[in-house]
């Protein structure tokens, strides 16, 4: 039975590291300390998710016509992107540092895919930047998980985690104009803070609850327009632009089974308002 479990998860994973790109929610296994002190594992995961998220900065226009040279800096814009794709695949060590205190770090990959589209002053929508696929870039991260109080089979504790991602940078076109190319460049940060508590069964152990999600990064976009194309004449724009998430509190909900003594196969799913994703996983102790 184990062998068949085992081999489940690994179907699973292969499924969905394999899979077409679907700034993430990263997994966050159960909110308590799951080591002895002293005790370390290591884990494999693989998360999906999408998301909206808003950015506000500047763009400096520069006007090649005719021989001469405009320059136009405007100091607030801003862009909508909605359900950002994102997978990601880590690796991850676990350490018991003290007793009902646990610390991780991670290193992986992630990748980004979505249209982005400028936002008027009166919050309507003008150019779509299109086709923005960004391929999977570094990431890391590290956190913290503790035990506060158990009773009974239930255990109450929370995490901390936080997370960098750096897809790679992806060409672009507006829709409404073939002379426009462009490059979109985009890294940010995540923070995820939950608390609730874990409940104990047979062979596995249920968990979730709220979780706070904040965003912050770098978003950076330039391009030109040839007009006429082939003529000297030319519209260059460098845009650069802060990241922020659109919601912050969300909840969520997992189970981990129990392969065997020292290992472990968990899945959740994260919601907030304007984000979503789900995680899979496996820990072996040593």
């Amino acid at each position: 039975m184990e062998k068949r479990v085992a081999l489940l998860a690994l179907v699973l994973m292969v499924i969905g590291v394999c899979s077409s790109v679907a700034i993430a929610i990263p997994p966050m296994g159960p909110p308590r300390a799951g080591l002895h002190e002293g005790q370390g594992s290591l884990g494999l995961e693989y998360g999906y998710s999408e998301m909206d998220l808003q950015t506000f900065g500047s763009v400096t226009e520069k006007q090649f016509l005719s021989g001469s040279l405009l320059t136009t800096d405007i100091s607030y814009t801003s862009f909508e992107i909605k359900d950002l794709q994102t997978s990601m695949i880590w690796g991850r060590l676990d350490v018991g540092t003290w007793e009902n205190w646990d610390m991780f770090v991670r290193l992986g990959m992630s990748d980004a895919q979505d249209d982005i589209s400028s936002v008027n002053a009166n919050g309507s929508l003008s150019d779509q930047y299109k086709n923005f696929d960004g391929d999977s870039g570094f990431g890391w991260g590290f956190g913290t998980r503790a035990t506060f109080y158990q009773e009974g089979d239930t255990t109450w504790g929370g995490l901390i985690q936080v997370t960098w991602s750096n897809p790679d940078s992806s060409d672009v076109v507006i829709e409404s104009d073939p002379s426009f190319t462009g490059e979109v460049e985009m890294d940010y940060w995540e923070v995820q803070i939950a608390i609730g508590p874990t409940v104990e069964l047979d062979n596995c152990r249920l968990y979730g609850g709220p979780f706070l999600h904040f965003i912050n990064g770098d978003l950076d976009l330039s391009g030109r327009i040839d007009d006429p194309p082939g003529t000297p004449d030319l519209i260059t724009q460098d845009t650069s632009h802060e990241i922020r998430e659109e919601s912050q509190i969300g909840g969520y909900a997992g189970a981990q089974w129990y392969l065997n003594e020292n290992s472990s196969l968990f899945t959740e799913f994260q919601f907030t308002s304007d984000a979503w994703g789900f995680g899979i996983g496996t820990t072996w102790k040593f």
